[in-house]
């Protein structure tokens, strides 16, 4: 590995970024001088990846100044997560920035922060949150990031929402790649940007979009005006140079006669792939549905058991889809090997076939895909093969009608022909402009407000994300023959590893009537148990753990509802950790678990300091200083409810404590309250706001402190209501606070004190007086224009961030 240090050309930073003596393109080498554009539009093979990722690191250090500090890189399909997180990975480690391969793995002495935005729970995925001042590149898919950057996270614990909306939106550069595939999460990244310029961030945050064929108006959006977009398009050096080759490289297309039916379809397909597979070469098929690819894997298998076909699409668990997609990308064996897709090979992905097979789509699909033809010229008598999907209810799908018409209008013209990639871009062929919601302004502030509605439910954002039932849940298989068929009390949220994405449609089956013995099960989301799931559970990026001997799963299939064969139990390379805690309302995990005794006092003067230490890392020059110094006093002041006598007399069933008075910590396991759902950090916001307290007298933003130290743990913002039964025990409760509850004396620094008191909890109910109630002056903080919801979620994370910061140095004994 190479010693980290400064490149002053960018082209000696790519050659040892590659690995070899390789020049980047002039275009690359524009887009390090004078950064990334609005818009950059590159034909297929001509080195996007590259040029998303190297100009923008080159200029962290080069050019610092003005180039946000982290990178978030959006793709449309899992597969090309994993291959760009690989390659990302490789030049990261070749330029002496990280020290393993692998981009699961980083540690704190890396510097810069290689995130994939998979879902599930893994040890490190707290480390680009913990680390805001790092640099960081974090690759995902549209529903993983895009689900985050609207604060309804996939596959993600309710309680970190706001921290990653918070980052998301600020000193951040966005990358879009294969536009074509993003359907609404196109719109909805372009309305982003532009509700980032109208409401302010604390750090400025950009947008580049790559593709072969977007124009600029498919980025015009209520309120993203597309008029001074920055546009870089290949230039004629970069036309005549080492890009000459593949731009110039060409295919031949022809029509294969298939049958019409569904049911034949497959096995013809299967035949003709074998037939014109030729030895030594990779044969490539894109198909328009899993279903089938899956039908036309089978029939191959069928038809010749040694051939050497390989299945891939979305649905499979990473550590089988990685398996798969290290044989689909590596050099074929002497024999060959065909590979049946659906559109995960359709873009990004650097791999060529001499023949390929392409059932008719949209047009830019089409350009898109026979960029896998002989992409880098080395096959003369290279074959683009084609024909149109068998008959049935919707033969189109997922696709309309009429644009794979007037695609096949089009090949039938080229039938005989030899063409470039460059050819087939510039055809003008008809394609339905696609209409998708857009997430408007009151859609974005609604947003804000993570508290599940009266029945438990979530808002939606999956519209803005993905076209109809694509979006998807995502599944865990379990062993559960030890405890009864069910899940354990403790069941472990589960890893990355052992999720599988799958359709909502199939997903519903499973928490309906015609289920049979399968049995799924969700958390909780205010008790934070397992339970059995129900159709109002499957929703997008649900998270379900089934029942391994149901079945479901195919490891060379994938996602498999067909299948009761007992699906092999992943177990996780490593324990999953996480600061955040658990997702639960009534636990502190970070209180307990793997925690040292600690007093009060002594905690809330760490993170006070530790606010303080961050700010001096962190750009944010759109906070104003009395905005910094509430998050420095809601750090000191963030804990105060601890000293409530339910939350202490948690803390000491750990034992006797060596510590006198007030605790912030103790040693032991997950410890729970005598009161369901008990919060802390609402007797802090009671506390502060209570009419006898002197501890934020003169300071001007004190609705904001408050708010600050209320929002630490991500459970008490914007709405705060009883749950479950509280509202009727015979002493009401909110979130296990009573009113006329007594808390105290407390001395958050020498010199200031606070109580004792004896709380109310009027400002929680409806119908409080105007402008006292909780809520409308969370609202007021949300809606003023100094603020906006950007400056606030992340003045919330710089607290909980240091909060979250002195917990692991407790537990590591720092």
């Amino acid at each position: 590995m190479h010693a980290a240090r400064q490149w002053a050309e960018f082209g000696d930073f790519v050659a040892c970024a590659v690995g070899e003596e390789l020049a980047p393109y002039p275009y690359q080498a524009k887009l390090a001088q004078e950064g990334l554009p609005d818009l950059l539009r590159v034909p297929t093979g001509g080195g996007k990846t590259v040029a998303a990722v190297l100009p923008w690191l080159w200029r962290t250090t080069a050019l610092p100044q003005g180039t946000p500090c982290r990178l978030v890189y959006v793709l449309p399909l899992r597969t090309l997560v994993e291959q760009t997180a690989g390659k990302v990975a490789t030049w990261l480690f070749n330029l002496g920035l990280r020290a393993s391969l692998d981009p699961r793995e980083t540690t704190r002495e890396d510097r810069v922060v290689l995130q994939v935005m998979m879902g599930g729970a893994d040890r490190q995925d707290d480390l680009w949150q913990l680390e805001p001042d790092r640099r960081a590149v974090l690759i995902g898919t549209q529903d993983m990031i895009l689900s985050r950057a609207l604060m309804r996270g996939y596959a993600e614990a309710r309680a970190k929402w706001p921290i990653s909306y918070a980052l998301l939106h600020a000193d951040t550069q966005w990358v879009f790649d294969e536009t074509q595939l993003l359907g609404p999460a196109l719109p909805t990244s372009a309305q982003l940007q532009g509700l980032r310029d109208a409401l302010g961030t604390a750090a400025s945050t950009q947008t580049m979009w790559m593709s072969a064929t977007l124009a600029e108006e498919g980025l015009t959006t209520v309120d993203h005006d597309t008029g001074g977009l920055r546009t870089v398009e290949l230039s004629a050096e970069d036309r005549g140079g080492d890009l000459a080759k593949r731009l110039n490289a060409t295919r031949t297309v022809q029509r294969l006669a298939l049958p019409t039916d569904a049911k034949g379809y497959p096995a013809a397909l299967a035949r003709e792939l074998l037939e014109r597979h030729r030895p030594g070469t990779r044969t490539i098929a894109v198909v328009n549905t899993v279903e089938r690819a899956t039908a036309v894997c089978e029939a191959a298998h069928k038809a010749d058991p040694q051939a050497d076909v390989v299945l891939i699409h979305s649905r499979f668990r990473p550590a089988e889809r990685s398996t798969l997609m290290d044989l689909v990308t590596a050099d074929p064996p002497s024999a060959g090997r065909i590979v049946i897709s659906t559109q995960v090979l359709e873009a990004g992905v650097d791999i060529t076939s001499r023949t390929l097979y392409t059932e008719a789509a949209p047009w830019s699909s089409i350009v898109q895909r026979a960029g896998r033809c002989n992409r880098g010229g080395d096959y003369p008598a290279a074959s683009l093969l084609w024909s149109t999907p068998p008959a049935g209810r919707d033969p189109a799908a997922p696709y309309a009608l009429e644009d794979m018409d007037a695609t096949t209008k089009v090949l039938a013209e080229l039938e005989g022909m030899a063409v470039t990639s460059t050819q087939l871009q510039r055809r003008q062929v008809r394609q339905t402009p696609e209409l998708h919601p857009v997430v408007r302004r009151r859609d974005l502030l609604q947003l804000f407000d993570t508290m599940p509605d009266l029945t438990g439910a979530d808002i939606d954002v999956g519209p803005w994300i993905r076209d109809g039932d694509d979006g998807g849940v995502f599944v865990a298989w379990r062993d559960w023959s030890a405890t009864g068929g069910q899940p354990g009390e403790d069941e472990p949220w589960p890893s990355r590893e052992e999720l599988c994405p799958a359709p909502l449609a199939d997903a519903r089956k499973l928490a309906g009537p015609d289920s049979g013995v399968r049995r799924v099960w969700v958390r909780d989301r205010i008790s934070g148990a397992w339970r059995r799931v129900n159709r109002q559970d499957v929703v997008p990026g649900a998270v379900l753990l089934a029942d391994a001997s149901g079945g479901g799963y195919d490891p060379l299939l994938g996602w498999a509802p067909g299948s009761r064969d007992a699906v092999k139990v992943l177990t996780p390379a490593r324990p999953a950790q996480s600061e955040s805690g658990d997702d639960s309302i009534g636990e502190d995990p970070l209180s307990s678990r793997g925690q040292p005794w600690v007093s009060l006092t002594q905690h809330l003067q760490d993170v006070e300091k530790e606010v303080a230490d961050l700010v001096g890392l962190i750009r944010m020059p759109g906070l104003k200083a009395a905005h910094i110094t509430a998050a420095e006093l809601a750090g000191r002041y963030h804990d105060l409810g601890k000293c409530h006598e339910v939350f202490q007399e948690t803390l000491h069933k750990a034992g006797d404590s060596p510590i006198e008075g007030l605790l912030a910590k103790s040693p032991g396991g997950c410890l729970r309250h005598s009161r369901p759902y008990f919060r802390h950090e609402l007797v802090t916001a009671l506390m502060l706001s209570h009419s006898s307290c002197r501890l934020l007298d003169g300071q001007p933003e004190r609705d904001l402190i408050v708010y600050l130290a209320a929002a630490h743990h991500g459970k008490v913002r914007l709405s705060v209501r009883s749950v479950r039964d509280e509202s009727t025990t015979k002493t009401p409760t909110v979130l296990g606070v009573a009113d006329g509850d007594q808390t105290p004396p407390v001395s958050p620094i020498p010199g200031e004190q606070i109580g004792p008191l004896t709380l109310s909890a009027g400002s929680l109910r409806i119908g409080a007086a105007d402008g006292d109630s909780w809520t409308a002056r969370a609202v007021a903080l949300r809606d003023r224009p100094d603020l906006g919801p950007f400056r606030l979620a992340f003045l919330e994370a710089l607290v909980r961030i240091a909060d979250m910061r002195v917990s692991r140095r407790y537990r590591e004994g720092q």
